[in-house]
C-alpha cells in the first residue's frame, strides 16, 4: 500500500511539473549534435556488360565506385556519410542478368571501416534469405568481401546488409495495425527531407488512461533487428488477451521511425544533417527529436497520464538490455518493475536463455536517460544482436509484449 501510495504522489508531481515542450538537461557526458558535413548518394545505374547490370535506385541503397574489375568480378564501395561514424557499414543494391550467371562482388570498406553484417538475399524485395556460408568470405582484416551470386536470367537479385524496411514498408506496417479500433496513427511533424514522422496511438476511444509507455525504433537507420523485434511487440500487445484491462489504465506512444531520411539514404547511422540522433536527448538540436519530444511531454500533459516507461529498440552485435544502475536516484517511478519485467521474460522463454542487461549511470544524451531526466520515468534500450534468428526476434518481442502486461497489471 505505501508503495502504491508513493508511486501516486510521484506521478501528481510530475504532472504538475511537466511543460508542453521537452526541458533541456545538461548530460555528464555531453555530445556534439549541430549539423555535419553529409555526403548524400544519389542513386545510380551501372550497365556491367554481358548483360549485367547494378543499381541503387531505390529507396535504402548504399553502394558506390562499382566497376568491372576482371571477368566475372565486380567492386564497389561502400562509404559512410560522413565521419566520425559508429562502424555499421550499410549496403543494398540490386543486380540484374539477361542471361544466368555466376558474379563475384567484392565490398570494399574505407578508413577504419569493415565488413559487419552478413549478406541478405531477395528476389522481390521483400522476402529474404541470409548467403550461403560456402559463397560468402570476409578477409582477415575484415577490409573486403566477396560474394559468389547466381544470377537467373530475367530474375532481379536484391542483396542488403539487411532486410528493406524503408518508409514504403513501415507505413504498410502501420497501415495494417491502424485496423485496431483502438489505434490511431498520426504524423508528428517533418524529418529534414520532409518525410512524415508517424506516430500510433494506442488507446481506448473515449478512455483516460492513468500512465503512458513510449516505444520508440529507428533511430540508426542499419539497426533493423531491433525494428522486427519492436513490430512483434506491438501486434503482441494488441492480441493479448488482456489488452482491453491494459489499455483501461495504460496508453501506449509508438514513434516507429524517428530516422526516415537516414533510412531512405542508405546511412550507416545518422539523420540527413549528419548527426546521430540518439545523441540528441539533451537540446533537441535536429527537427526529428524535437518534435517527436516535444509530442510526448504534450501528449503526456493533455492525457494527464505521466510516462512511466520509454523502451528504444536497437540493434549492435549481441542481444542486451541497457539500464540504469542504482547510482541513477531517485528510484523511476516504476520502482522494481524493470527487475520483474526482465525475470518475467528469461521465465517465459525457458531452456537456456539468460537475460543478458547492462546497467550504467546517467552518462550521454540518449533516449534512454531522457525518459529518466525528463519524467523520472524507466528508460531501457532493447537492443537485438544484428544476427540474432528471426524467428527468436519475433519470439522475444512478443514474450516482451506479455511480460509487460504481466507486470504492468499487478
Amino acid at each position: 500500500m505505501m508503495r502504491h501510495l508513493a508511486i501516486v504522489l510521484c506521478l501528481c508531481a510530475c504532472l504538475l511539473g511537466c511543460n508542453r515542450t521537452a526541458r533541456t538537461y545538461d548530460f555528464p557526458r555531453p555530445v556534439d549534435t549541430n549539423d555535419q558535413p553529409t555526403d548524400i548518394l544519389e542513386g545510380k545505374a551501372w550497365n556491367l556488360g554481358n548483360g549485367i547490370s547494378l543499381s541503387t535506385n531505390f529507396p535504402s541503397a548504399r553502394l558506390t565506385e562499382v566497376k568491372v574489375a576482371a571477368p566475372g568480378l565486380i567492386t564497389g564501395f561502400v562509404p559512410g556519410e560522413n565521419t566520425p561514424i559508429n562502424v555499421s557499414p550499410w549496403y543494398a543494391f540490386l543486380l540484374s542478368s539477361a542471361v544466368d550467371t555466376t558474379l563475384r562482388v567484392q565490398l570494399g570498406y574505407p578508413n577504419t571501416a569493415y565488413h559487419r553484417y552478413w549478406p541478405k538475399l531477395s528476389s522481390d524485395g521483400d522476402t529474404w534469405m541470409r548467403i550461403d556460408s560456402t559463397r560468402f568470405r570476409v578477409a582477415p582484416d575484415s577490409k573486403l568481401a566477396t560474394l559468389t551470386l547466381r544470377l537467373t536470367a530475367g530474375q532481379p537479385l536484391w542483396v542488403a546488409a539487411q532486410e528493406l524496411h524503408d518508409v514504403r514498408r513501415v507505413e504498410t506496417w502501420i497501415e495494417k495495425i491502424a485496423r485496431n479500433p483502438n489505434v490511431r496513427v498520426e504524423s508528428v511533424g517533418t524529418s529534414v527531407g520532409g518525410l512524415s514522422l508517424p506516430k500510433i496511438t494506442i488507446r481506448r476511444p473515449g478512455g483516460s488512461p492513468r500512465r503512458t509507455i513510449v516505444v520508440l525504433s529507428r533511430q540508426h537507420p542499419p539497426e533493423v533487428a531491433g525494428y522486427l523485434a519492436m513490430k512483434a511487440f506491438v501486434e503482441e500487445l494488441l492480441a493479448d488477451p488482456r489488452f482491453s484491462n491494459f489499455i483501461d489504465r495504460y496508453q501506449v506512444l509508438v514513434y516507429p521511425l524517428l530516422n526516415p531520411d537516414g533510412v531512405e539514404l542508405g546511412h550507416w547511422r545518422h539523420n540527413r544533417n549528419g548527426v546521430d540522433l540518439n545523441r540528441d536527448w539533451a537540446f533537441y538540436r535536429q527537427p526529428e527529436i524535437r518534435q517527436v519530444a516535444d509530442d510526448i511531454v504534450r501528449t503526456a500533459r493533455k492525457s494527464k497520464a505521466p510516462v512511466v516507461l520509454g523502451l528504444d529498440f536497437h540493434s549492435t552485435w549481441k542481444d542486451v538490455y541497457y539500464t540504469h544502475d542504482d547510482s541513477v536516484q531517485p528510484p523511476s517511478l516504476l520502482g522494481d518493475f524493470k527487475d520483474r519485467w526482465l525475470n518475467t521474460i528469461e521465465t517465459e522463454i525457458g531452456g537456456n536463455f539468460k537475460i543478458n542487461e547492462e546497467a550504467e549511470p546517467i552518462g550521454r544524451p540518449t533516449s534512454m536517460s531522457w525518459f529518466r531526466t525528463q519524467f523520472n520515468a524507466e528508460g531501457i534500450t532493447y537492443e537485438i544482436g544484428d544476427d540474432t534468428p528471426r524467428d527468436f526476434v519475433r519470439r522475444k518481442g512478443q514474450v516482451s509484449a506479455r511480460a509487460l502486461i504481466t507486470e504492468l497489471m499487478k
